[in-house]
């Protein structure tokens, strides 16, 4: 049975069992993560028309328009750059980390090794099978938000089973996914809000509390989830240890 508190309260213990590696493997992802998205307000370019001295629209457009010739292609480059990076690194990355939170228990340390598992192991499976992903939660999120969000949880699990096993058909994976996320999508929508407050703190602390507590621990979180999920996938028969074959595979 699915119990949200219970499921943090032992994420929670696997990251402080792990303290160190687990903030900075958390660190890693966010900062890659984060690095690779095209944020224009971030970018702080900035232009403050009440410095130009401007007395009309016209004027202002024949102004800022060189401006903005020379800037275009600079800023296709970086989306551009941006998407390449985010699908041929961070995606990878993802599943790495995953790969470590998964493995590291109070049971057993976790090997900080690990996140290069998404590169070494069926990296093209891997690349595709994230870039799908993204894109079907993307499409998705065209058509209304609400859509978006319930198809991100559907696929909530794809990074966790490219964890465990790299190998599996790309079609497989985001099927298997839908599959034994079947039922708990609002329950992974309440685990993700239950954060909501420890977000408002890290805000306060200016991202502090984040690489230090939050972020860590909602990582836990978010493995002993998939964990949860897989036992009953298993145990239903909707996968077999042949697709899911645990951690000591690799």
């Amino acid at each position: 049975m699915w119990d949200r508190v219970s499921l943090k309260a032992t994420g929670k213990a696997n990251f402080k069992a792990n303290y160190w590696p687990f903030v900075g493997v958390s660190l890693l992802l966010g900062l890659v993560t984060g690095a690779f998205s095209l944020d224009l307000d971030t970018a702080n370019i900035t232009y403050r028309v009440e410095n130009l001295n401007i007395e009309s629209v016209e004027q202002f457009y024949y102004t800022v328009e060189p401006f903005l010739s020379l800037l275009a292609p600079y800023a296709l480059l970086t989306t551009i750059g941006g998407i390449a990076l985010s699908l041929l690194v961070a995606n990878p990355l993802e599943v790495g980390a995953n790969r470590f939170f998964l493995e590291a228990t109070t049971f057993h340390t976790g090997d900080v090794g690990r996140i290069g598992m998404g590169f070494s192991v069926n990296y093209g499976n891997v690349v595709l099978t994230q870039f799908l992903k993204n894109l079907f939660i993307a499409l998705w999120s065209l058509l209304f938000l609400v859509p978006g969000i319930v198809r991100s949880f559907g696929y909530f699990a794809v990074p966790y089973i490219l964890a465990e096993n790299p190998n599996l058909d790309h079609d497989r994976v985001l099927k298997l996914s839908r599959e034994i996320t079947m039922g708990y999508k609002g329950e992974l929508f309440v685990l993700e809000l239950s954060f909501f407050g420890w977000y408002l703190l890290n805000c306060l602390t200016l991202g502090i509390l984040g690489i230090f507590y939050v972020n860590p621990y909602r990582h836990g979180a978010r493995a002993e989830a998939y964990r949860f999920l897989r036992a009953k996938a298993l145990e239903t028969g909707i996968t077999n240890p042949m697709e899911l074959p645990g951690m000591g595979t690799l």
